[in-house]
């Protein structure tokens, strides 16, 4: 990336201004829906369209006919549920709401850096557009929307209609102070409410097509606990689609955000609700406790946002789909299609993502503490391999780091690494020694002696105490996969004495497959397209030295320090779908219980556990405890086939054998090296105790 490449710290300005003066501004702010004035609808008018709806009216009738209830009171209950609903825009809520959150964020945050350029660009494109704008930011943090509003308020642009949960809507006070800032709310499963789900639909709809000001919503639906992109969610993407066919705008533009912390507010949270520990309930008390957050100053570091370019709706849904639906009431847009434009926007956050020194920072640790437990990480050893892992996640895989100046010297880049580490003094830290050290971040608490709240296995003490640091450093790791997935991949197929090209392949293609939902990367059976990124990544790997070509066979290089780190920051996500695989497949002989989503959660964290503290095999590392890749395990296993829902019950499900049978197979002959370190054993070297108060934190 180049340097100073239209990110501007916008709390620079902010530090020198009074808040209050600031907020209070005269302002106009620019509305990005350029309608005529007779087509601009506000509250009560899309109210009264969504009553008026001639599908909404439809199933108005079919209910009070079928329920024998009057159709007046069926017409409240419409009339209650869109009233729930509906965003009520108040700019003398939105300025005194940014006086506060100005004051929390120049506390919270050192820098907040927005590509200034890009959203010049938007700006600059929404005041001659006659189409709808759609936000789709990366979901991190319950702050990001917080944060997509304040840098709207800044550059002088209309807050959007923002999509909420029904969490915050139940928070005293706080939910109707955010429906004023722009929230319109939607309830968590509304599939089998025909009214409510019709209602919604011509909510958005009206939205879509008569609102002045943008759509915001989280493709993702909920927070990246483990800050990397997640699986998208479609319901609301169809409907805001299928808007399009209705012909009232001429085009919808989708524009992805890139959000990327630091280090996120919920980073302790995040750690213990991957390990099965449920979040706090969203409430107005629990709000006022977290402002236990602002204490120290700067204490979570950088933010930066990042504007993709803006992904036309049209180049989707063209003026074929559109004449179908003037013919055909009734039809729809196909999946595929809405699948197309979600993983357009988050190949865009992917692209956009902006890598911090603490994520290659982390990766490095991980790797020290696998492969040299015993060994002392100093700071001119981490120097010099944070220099060289550096270019090449950015020159060869050409990864995003903000620099705001040129780093040439050791120097410099010794003061880049513990600048970065500042924020992470609860986490990681040099020692007296100049050696880096982990803090020990879990306290035993009353919360975790409730097993009866824990989502998992209710897990040893022993195994919490090493867990919580290293699955709170795995987090920071995370967001290097959106770059490095393909290359890890590859290291996982071949042998130490060399590997056939068409095994290799053979090989990449199944690890693609498996690990597609872990890492949203669309399924495709077009083996040429595959072939073709298989080749790119294999270039890129020969380039550096980490494999070679002998023959017909690829064999490990010479780099075995890049080899290394790419083989084995993949191993947990290897590992738990072995360890799932095999248990699905002996599922009736080890227990007896029903095969749901929620007994393989246990009986998967419960087998990693055993695995980790009592064998020297299959899931060594403490990642591999985490629920969320279990998750993803599931769903990619049963959008395969290889998971079946039950012929008679929807919550209990059976197994394709065959199936499973084959996988286990190939994932046992995979040539994978396990480090010679564990966590397990390497903690008591590299731990400090810390003060944390972990009670407090959740």
């Amino acid at each position: 990336m180049e340097q100073n490449f239209g990110f501007v710290d916008m709390l620079e300005e902010r530090r020198k201004d009074c808040d209050f003066f600031w907020a209070t501004r005269p302002m106009n702010p620019l509305l990005p829906h350029m309608l005529p004035t007779e087509l601009v609808y506000n509250r009560d008018e899309i109210i009264q369209s969504v009553l008026l709806d001639a599908q909404v009216r439809a199933v108005i009738e079919t209910m009070a006919k079928t329920t024998a209830v009057d159709v007046k009171d069926v017409e409240n209950n419409a009339r209650a549920m869109i009233n729930e609903m509906a965003s009520r825009a108040d700019l003398a809520t939105v300025r005194w709401l940014g006086i506060f959150i100005t004051k929390a964020m120049k506390r919270m945050f050192w820098r907040i850096y927005v590509n200034e350029i890009n959203l010049s660009n938007l700006r600059r494109e929404t005041q001659i557009s006659q189409i709808q704008y759609v936000y789709v930011p990366t979901h991190r943090s319950y702050l990001d929307f917080i944060l997509l509003s304040y840098i709207l308020f800044s550059y002088d642009m209309a807050l959007p209609n923002i999509a909420a949960g029904m969490d915050f809507y139940n928070m005293k006070i706080i939910g109707e102070l955010l429906r004023k800032t722009g929230a319109f709310y939607i309830r968590r499963s509304f599939s089998n409410d025909l009214l409510y789900k019709q209602i919604f639909r011509s909510y958005i709809n009206n939205i879509v097509s008569h609102s002045d000001r943008a759509i915001e919503f989280f493709l993702e639906g909920t927070r990246s606990r483990s800050q990397k992109s997640t699986m998208p969610k479609y319901g609301l993407l169809a409907i805001i689609l299928e808007s399009l066919l209705q012909g009232d705008v001429p085009d919808i533009h989708f524009i992805p955000m890139s959000i990327s912390y630091e280090r996120p507010p919920e980073e302790l949270l995040f750690t213990y609700e991957i390990l099965g520990v449920p979040k706090p309930k969203e409430s107005t008390a629990g709000l006022f406790r977290s402002f236990s957050i602002l204490q120290k100053p700067f204490s979570y570091g950088r933010i930066y946002f990042n504007i993709g370019k803006p992904i036309s709706a049209r180049q989707f849904v063209d003026t074929v789909h559109r004449k179908r639906k003037v013919i055909n009431p009734s039809f729809k847009i196909s999946s595929s299609i809405v699948e197309d434009v979600a993983y357009h926007i988050i190949e865009s956050h992917k692209n956009n993502t902006v890598l911090m020194p603490i994520n290659i920072v982390a990766l490095l640790f991980n790797e020290r503490l696998q492969m040299k437990p015993k060994e002392p990480y100093t700071l001119d050893s981490l120097t010099k391999d944070y220099r060289w892992f550096k270019n090449f996640i950015t020159k060869k895989l050409r990864a995003l780091m903000y620099e705001t100046k040129k780093i040439n010297d050791n120097d410099e880049i010794k003061q880049e690494i513990l600048e970065s580490l500042k924020p992470h003094d609860e986490l990681i830290v040099f020692d007296s020694l100049n050696t880096l050290k982990l803090k020990q971040r879990h306290k035993a608490s009353k919360l975790l002696n409730q097993s009866s709240n824990i989502k998992g296995h209710s897990l040893s003490e022993r195994t919490m105490q090493i867990a919580v640091p290293a699955i709170n450093i795995a987090i920071y790791i995370n967001p290097t996969l959106t770059f490095l997935a393909e290359t890890a991949f590859f290291t996982a197929t071949i042998e130490e004495n060399g590997t056939q090209n068409g095994i290799a392949f053979e090989r990449y293609q199944v690890l693609r497959k498996l690990l597609s939902t872990e890492f949203v990367i669309r399924p495709s059976e077009d083996k040429d397209l595959i072939k073709t990124e298989w080749e790119r990544t294999l270039n890129i790997l020969l380039s550096e030295d980490c494999l070679y070509i002998a023959k017909d066979s690829i064999r490990p290089g010479k780099n075995t320090q890049l080899f290394s780190i790419l083989h084995n920051v993949i191993l947990p996500f290897i590992d738990v779908i072995y360890v799932i695989c095999t248990l699905l497949f002996e599922w009736n002989e080890r227990t007896s219980d029903k095969l749901t989503d929620r007994t393989i959660l246990v009986e998967a964290q419960k087998e990693v556990e055993r695995l980790m503290l009592e064998t020297r095999d299959w899931c060594q590392h403490p990642y591999c405890l985490s629920l969320d890749l279990y998750n993803t395990t599931w769903f990619n296993l049963l959008s395969q086939g290889i998971i079946i829902t039950h012929p008679e019950r929807s919550n209990i499900y059976q197994t394709d054998k065959a199936k499973l049978a084959y996988l286990i197979d190939v994932l046992r002959e995979l040539p994978l090296r396990r480090p010679v370190g564990t966590y397990v054993d390497a903690l008591p070297f590299i731990i400090l105790t810390s003060s944390v108060n972990t009670q407090a934190k959740l």
